[in-house]
């Protein structure tokens, strides 16, 4: 009876102290069933994520940009050159000082244009537009009474520079000009323009219509959004429509921005635009658009000069894009194939005990020619253990790449499945050591009780 007793004991013992008691709130996962987080106990992500779509965020810290030592120098009074994408800033002088924009002014008119009409809307050029033009003025030839396209009017706006297009698109698109003006303050305002106040839509000259070189830069890109302004600011020539008021087509023009022209000595292959601008008091003026081998730019000069028959606005405008695509580039500074970090998982079966951590994406930059994905400054943060089972394609941790003062973030993601070490193998392996201990504590029981019984054998012939 004894011996029944001290045998359930350790039954009851064993099954307590087993895993297998455990076993079965585990044994439906499976890695395949993944629903997003992994059992508490498994893993130190409990919630982690399956990545998605790639996510890269970035910011820009001016301070962490190192200063060339060759920077170079420009003639025109104001200038502000920035990549639009990341805002990386190449070069500025008296980029936040007031100056006068000349015809610059009618980019932030095609914006307003852009954002409340549609291209195909007819415009009735008004008398009052064309007799606003003060003497001495481009224009377009435009008639009164003429129906055109908010597309060809922008045409003429942008490319000749006419400024009875300008005065058309305004009372367009407020009714009168000073609506129109009010229009643009609050827009630029909206953008983030510090400096600028504007009176008209064409920087016909006021001393209270002025702005920044960082206004313009500002403006730009926001247009630059649209394929519509993009497409007419590369366009070299132009010829408006014949009409009812103008039944003849020789109303042809060329662009006024000689960056765009084969034939002038101031061609820049790589020039997409934007627009020219002069008064006598602005001086000359640009804001142009450059792209090279995915690097983007928009240069911004105001308050240049002639001198020996050079335009600075053109002169320091190739001047300054030269140096950029001479010492800069968009290349590539992480690549997802190749791995981060190689782990070793402790609790792995044999097959994957090794955890490679890759990246979500490549990611991109702009940056000196110097920098490669060799030397870019690379932080890692990853958990100190990690712990099977883990899916391919599981967020693990992120990474975050110094480039240049530009630092994007990016997850990790396990790069290949880790299989934790089976269960019921653990479960197995455990019941059988019990199993082996239970029976030498039986055969223990067993020969006890059989001495026991010889001894009281032996006691009982004595006494016969």
């Amino acid at each position: 009876m004894k011996r029944r007793r001290l045998i359930s004991l350790l039954l009851v013992f064993m099954l307590l102290a087993s895993p297998l008691c455990a076993f079965a709130a585990d044994a439906g996962y499976h890695p395949d069933a993944y629903d997003g987080a992994l059992p508490f106990s498994d893993s130190l992500y409990a919630a982690d994520e399956i990545a998605g779509e790639a996510r890269v965020t970035f910011e820009y810290l001016r301070a962490e940009q190192a200063v060339p030592d060759d920077m170079p120098e420009i003639g025109c009074r104001a200038a502000y050159l920035a990549d639009p994408v990341s805002g990386k800033v190449f070069f500025e002088k008296n980029a936040h000082a007031k100056m006068y924009p000349a015809s610059t002014t009618k980019i932030l008119t095609a914006l307003l244009v852009l954002e409340n009409c549609d291209p195909d809307d007819m415009v009735t050029v008004s008398q009052r537009a064309i007799d606003l033009v003060p003497e001495g003025y481009t224009t377009a030839a435009l008639q009164a009474g003429e129906s055109l396209s908010v597309y060809v009017m922008l045409q003429a706006l942008l490319i000749p520079s006419a400024n009875d297009a300008a005065y058309a698109l305004a009372e367009h698109v407020s009714g009168n000009i000073e609506a129109f003006a009010s229009l643009c303050n609050d827009r630029a305002k909206a953008l983030g323009c510090e400096t600028l106040h504007f009176v008209n839509p064409n920087g016909v000259h006021d001393e209270d219509h002025y702005c920044s070189a960082y206004d313009l830069y500002l403006i730009a890109g926001e247009c630059r959004k649209y394929d519509v302004f993009n497409e007419i600011v590369s366009t070299k020539y132009f010829t408006v429509p014949a009409t009812d008021r103008y039944p003849r087509k020789d109303r042809i023009y060329t662009n006024t921005n000689e960056l765009l022209l084969p034939y002038s000595g101031n061609f820049y292959a790589d020039c997409t635009g934007i627009k020219t601008g002069h008064t006598t008091p602005a001086g000359e003026c640009l804001v142009s658009s450059a792209s090279r081998a995915g690097l983007d730019l928009i240069c911004v000069v105001l308050g240049g000069r002639i001198l020996d028959d050079e335009n600075e606005r053109f002169s320091d405008t190739i001047t300054l894009l030269d140096y950029v695509y001479e010492n800069y580039s968009y290349k590539k500074i992480a690549d997802q194939r190749k791995p981060l970090a190689q782990v070793n998982i402790d609790n792995a079966v044999k097959d994957t005990p090794m955890l490679n951590v890759v990246l979500q994406t490549d990611i991109f930059s702009v940056a000196p020619n110097s920098v490669n994905e060799d030397n870019v400054i690379t932080e890692i943060d990853l958990p100190e253990e990690l712990k099977a089972p883990i899916q391919k394609h599981q967020v693990l941790g992120t990474v975050t790449y110094r480039v240049d003062g530009l630092i994007y973030s990016a997850n990790m993601i396990a790069g290949n499945e880790v299989i934790k070490k089976p269960f019921w193998l653990y479960n197995l392996l455990v019941s059988l050591a019990a199993a082996l201990m239970l029976l030498f504590v039986v055969a223990a029981v067993r020969r006890s009780a059989r001495r026991k019984k010889r001894r009281a054998q032996r006691m009982k012939n004595s006494a016969q």
